[in-house]
C-alpha cells in the first residue's frame, strides 16, 4: 500500500507523511508492527529517516515503540476518542466562531458542495465530513487555533470515530443535518449560533460514540 520514495529535498518528513497518512487512512490497522525492514524495502530508503519518522510518529503519540520490540501503531482506547471528541468540540466551535467572519459565499457553497457531492454519490459520507472540518479550521485565521488542533495530532481518533459514527445511516442523517444548520448560521453572519451548533454537532457525535463502540 505503500509507493517508494522517488528523491525528494526531506526523506525523513515524507517518510514520516506517508506513514502517518497510512495509519489516519486505516490503510496501516492499528497494533500493526511497523519493522524497519519492510519500511526499508516498500519505500526504498534506508533505515534511518525511517527511524527518525518512527521516533517522531513515538512523539506524538501516534506509534509506540518498546525495547527489543520494535514499533507498533498505537491501539487508541474508547475514553481517549472521547477525550479527543470533548477537547475537540471546545476548539472547533471557536474556529466555528472566527471562520464565519473570514468564510464569503463562494467558501459556504464550497462546504455544502461536499454534502451535495455525497448525496450524488460522489464519494463517502466520511469524506465529506473531513473536508468540511478541514476548511472550517485553515479558515479560522488563527494560526495558533490551527497549530493547536494539528498538534492534537488527532487525525487518527477522527478517523477511529468516523468508523464507528458512519456505519450507521441514521447517524449519517442526523449528522448532514446538523452540518447544514452550521453552515446556515455561518451564511447569516450568525458566528454566536455557528459556535454553538457545531459544539451541539460534537455532543452528539461522542455521545453516539460513546454508546456504539464496545
Amino acid at each position: 500500500m505503500m509507493k517508494r520514495i522517488r528523491t525528494v529535498p526531506n526523506i525523513k518528513l515524507e517518510v514520516y507523511k506517508i506513514i502517518r497518512e497510512g495509519i489516519a487512512r486505516g490503510r496501516i490497522q492499528r497494533g500493526t508492527q511497523l519493522k524497519e525492514s519492510d519500511l526499508v524495502d516498500k519505500l526504498g530508503v534506508s533505515r534511518t529517516p525511517i527511524r527518525e519518522a518512527l521516533n517522531q510518529l513515538s512523539k506524538e503519540g501516534i506509534v509506540e515503540i518498546y525495547p527489543r520490540k520494535g514499533a507498533f501503531v498505537k491501539n487508541w482506547t474508547k475514553q481517549e476518542v472521547i477525550e479527543i471528541l470533548l477537547i475537540r468540540e471546545v476548539l472547533e466551535g471557536l474556529a466555528v466562531r472566527l471562520a464565519t467572519k473570514n468564510l464569503d459565499e463562494k467558501s459556504i457553497k464550497k462546504l455544502q458542495g461536499y454534502f451535495e457531492n455525497y448525496r450524488n454519490k460522489f464519494g463517502s459520507y466520511a469524506k465529506a465530513d473531513e473536508q468540511f472540518h478541514n476548511d472550517i479550521i485553515n479558515s479560522s485565521g488563527s494560526n495558533q487555533l490551527i497549530s493547536l488542533i494539528n498538534n492534537l495530532h488527532d487525525t487518527v481518533q477522527m478517523s477511529e470515530m468516523r468508523k464507528v459514527s458512519f456505519r450507521s445511516p441514521e447517524r449519517i442523517k442526523d449528522s448532514m443535518t446538523e452540518h447544514l444548520k452550521i453552515i446556515k448560521a455561518i451564511r447569516e453572519g450568525n458566528d454566536k449560533l455557528a459556535e454553538g451548533l457545531a459544539r451541539e454537532h460534537f455532543r452528539h457525535t461522542r455521545v453516539y460514540y460513546k454508546s456504539h463502540v464496545e
